[in-house]
């Protein structure tokens, strides 16, 4: 918004704080740090109380590049060098989808004080496993919560801190947390991440609209129509986006875009070792298997040594513009078709997915996500209750082998009839849903969740057949593979009606020609 000067921005202050504790910054973590304590317009660090203008940091890197590091480090700052009008003293909360990484934050943060010539600023400090905290002598405090729909409950943060934000796939536990900043000045909410999938709905979702804003910017700002004041006073200027990538469909090889994803390559700490180099990168690359073939997922390295977003890397297996033309907003099933249930769960059993298959009118097949929720217990009440109103034939789970698989005895035990795929049929139905798409012989309404599968889901070779890949996706397939099974029971009924006698009479006894 302005020129930054130690005066417009905190971050100065920040890598002094660094420099007290002896930590060694790489020019990109200083950058950052300086661009992301930017002052808002108006405030000056000579204030009493200067106010930050971001109230959200979005930091993505490549895996390794130090990430942790410089999150620590900026904690640091706050709980050193911070003081604001409340009467409390900062309160730092750390979060992650699973405790521990949280933790591993704090502990760098504990372990950088310790070693340092201000060590005498610990107060105290507890190692025990699920409560670990930290205290300094002058009131500040760091703890660590696990990412949950009811986290930070009661507390009032001044930063909150959320490690690898990726892992986010719903905004339960990022809207819980983020309010914990709500009632402290000058409060700031900063997450970390390398590029997240399909999967990543929260930091997908942040980080468009962060790139909306700068649009915004570009369209107004640097088109010359307004000023920075001018544009602050119409426009949200309160999220901040620091993004370290390669450039999109460059090529593995790509050393430049090596750099440009990790800003630490060939940077030496403070012993004189650089620990990311281009031999690391390089060995890292190699181990990449080409398109069918056995090796690292293309995927997998873009997203985690070049920051890449893997939807817009990986190539949908159904081919250029399939997928899509088969979505029409008005598809539908024929009020008198037969309609068969799926139900399919991620991997880790962190979504559940009830897909539906019937005929259309034109005697197609359509196929759609009837529900989507976390988690598998609310499956089986769910269909216990719907069932007979959804005026389906039955519900087809894969067979054995699936995370899925599990809820069959406790669906059947609720009376809900329940048709196994398995065997030589769970390759044919997610074949002759592959197919189906390609002839264009199966249709479907426009939506995300299914959408996003069909682009971006990977298969693997099961036997001489190939099944949707639930673990190595880069998305979640369920929603796809849930309708591949009821469009598969579909075909079977229709299959054995087909095979049915015909009396050569109709209803009035007359021959049918």
């Amino acid at each position: 918004m302005r020129e930054l000067t130690p005066e417009t921005s905190l971050g100065f202050e920040a890598i002094e704080a660094a420099e007290l504790v002896g930590r060694r910054l790489h020019p990109w973590q200083k950058w950052f740090l300086i661009h992301s304590l930017e002052l808002a317009l108006g405030s000056f660090a000579s204030d009493e109380f200067p106010v930050l203008r971001f109230k959200t940091v979005l930091l993505l890197v490549a895996r390794q590049n130090g990430k942790s590091f410089i999150m620590s480090t900026r904690l640091l700052w706050r709980m050193l060098m911070w003081d604001g009008p409340e009467v409390e003293p900062p309160l730092i909360l750390g979060a992650a989808h699973k405790l521990n990484a949280a933790e591993e934050i704090l502990d760098l943060t504990t372990k950088a004080l310790q070693r340092s010539r201000v060590r005498g600023y610990v107060a105290h400090k507890s190692a025990v496993n699920g409560n670990k905290y930290l205290e300094l002598t002058n009131g500040s405090r760091y703890k660590c919560e696990a990412a949950s729909d009811d986290g930070g409950r009661g507390l009032s943060t001044t930063d909150l801190a959320f490690d690898e934000l990726r892992q986010q796939r719903d905004w339960e536990s990022w809207s819980a947390l983020t309010n914990t900043t709500n009632a402290r000045f000058s409060s700031q909410t900063i997450a970390v991440s390398n590029a997240g999938t399909g999967k990543s709905a929260v930091l997908r979702g942040l980080r468009k609209q962060a790139l909306d804003r700068l649009d915004e910017w570009d369209r107004y700002v640097t088109a010359g129509l307004m000023d920075a004041e001018q544009f602050a006073n119409g426009h949200d200027t309160t999220i901040g986006i620091f993004e370290w990538s390669a450039p999109e469909g460059c090529d593995i090889w790509d050393r430049e875009g090596w750099a440009q994803a990790n800003p630490s390559m060939g940077h030496e700490d403070e012993h004189g070792i650089a620990y990311v180099t281009e031999d690391m990168l390089a060995s890292k690359a190699a181990l990449v298997g080409a398109q069918g073939e056995d090796g690292v997922p293309e995927h997998v390295f873009r997203t985690e040594n070049l920051c890449q977003w893997v939807t817009a890397a990986v190539e949908s297996v159904f081919g250029q513009g399939v997928w899509e033309g088969g979505s029409q907003p008005d598809s539908s099933i024929a009020e008198d078709s037969k309609i068969f249930l799926s139900v399919d769960v991620s991997h880790n059993r962190e979504m559940g997915y009830i897909s539906a298959a019937g005929l259309r009118p034109d005697n197609n097949r359509h196929v759609e996500v009837i529900s989507q929720r976390a988690g598998t217990e609310w499956i089986v009440p769910f269909l216990s209750e719907n069932f007979a109103a959804t005026g389906a034939e039955a519900v087809v789970i894969q067979g054995r082998g699936a995370p899925a698989s599990s809820l069959i005895e406790h669906l059947e035990a609720a009376g809900v009839p329940v048709i196994r795929c398995e065997g030589s049929n769970l390759g044919a139905a997610h074949g002759r849903f592959f197919d189906a798409v390609k002839a264009r012989t199966v249709f479907h309404v426009p939506q995300p969740v299914l959408d996003a599968a069909a682009a971006d889901g990977v298969m693997r070779p099961l036997g001489d057949v190939s099944v949707w890949d639930r673990k190595n996706s880069p998305v979640d397939v369920p929603p796809l593979i849930a309708c591949a099974q009821a469009m598969w029971a579909l075909d079977m009924a229709s299959v054995r009606e087909a095979d049915q006698p015909v009396s050569s009479y109709n209803s009035r006894g007359l021959v049918v020609v």
